[in-house]
């Protein structure tokens, strides 16, 4: 077994970004984006499959209500209606009610932009303190959203959740995020590597993935 073959299997095969899949172009770092992508964070924090909460909250960016003034505009039977109409029905009411909560934390602390919260956290542990003030958002959810984050903001650079390293170690990859950077070959390279180590804990390695590690 190369590591080598293995890491390009993976993200080759199970590299796509949460982000990517829900519409969230967070490489742009705009307030839009970073936004969709905090509702993506929120959905996804609930015991529920990701591709679900993935097909919600690229829902919300249909309907357009992936943005602080499209949430705040909208009411509370509309949320309902795209959560339920697409995968999140049994957590659609909570869910209509997080994203509320969500566009009027960014509007009234951050002045709609969350690139603020990145500003006055200034390191990794205060910009996760502040995105677990967020209602859905705890500990699990500021994993979800600072997995990817990263590819932006270099303080949390290099991240990996627990998940995602139990998944190296099965695959004979080192398990500490440092070490997974070095073999990545680059920062996109690692957050997707982080991304398919994921996906391979929820849903299995593909067979590429399984015989690279053999």
């Amino acid at each position: 077994m190369a590591r080598t073959d293995v890491v390009r299997a993976l993200i080759e095969d199970q590299g796509r970004l949460w982000s990517e899949e829900i519409g969230a172009r967070i490489d742009a770092d705009t307030p839009d984006a970073w936004f969709h992508w905090l509702l993506g964070a929120v959905l996804m924090s609930v015991r529920i499959g990701a591709t679900q909460a993935a097909q919600a909250a690229g829902a919300l960016k249909l309907e357009e209500m992936h943005t602080v003034q499209g949430v705040l505009d909208t009411d509370r039977e509309q949320r309902i209606r795209v959560l339920n109409e697409n995968g999140y029905a049994r957590f659609d009411n909570r869910g209509a009610d997080q994203i509320m909560a969500a566009a009027e934390r960014v509007r009234d602390a951050y002045g709609g932009d969350l690139r603020r919260l990145r500003a006055e956290g200034g390191d990794a542990a205060g910009i996760r303190a502040r995105l677990q003030a967020f209602d859905g958002i705890g500990t699990v959810g500021a994993d979800i959203f600072a997995r990817e984050a990263q590819l932006v903001w270099d303080e949390l650079f290099p991240t990996a959740d627990d998940h995602a390293l139990e998944q190296a170690r099965a695959l004979g990859l080192p398990d500490r995020p440092e070490e997974l950077a070095q073999i990545a070959g680059g920062r996109e390279r690692y957050v997707r590597l982080v991304a398919a180590l994921t996906r391979a804990w929820l849903d299995g390695p593909t067979d590429r993935v399984k015989e690279a590690a053999a």
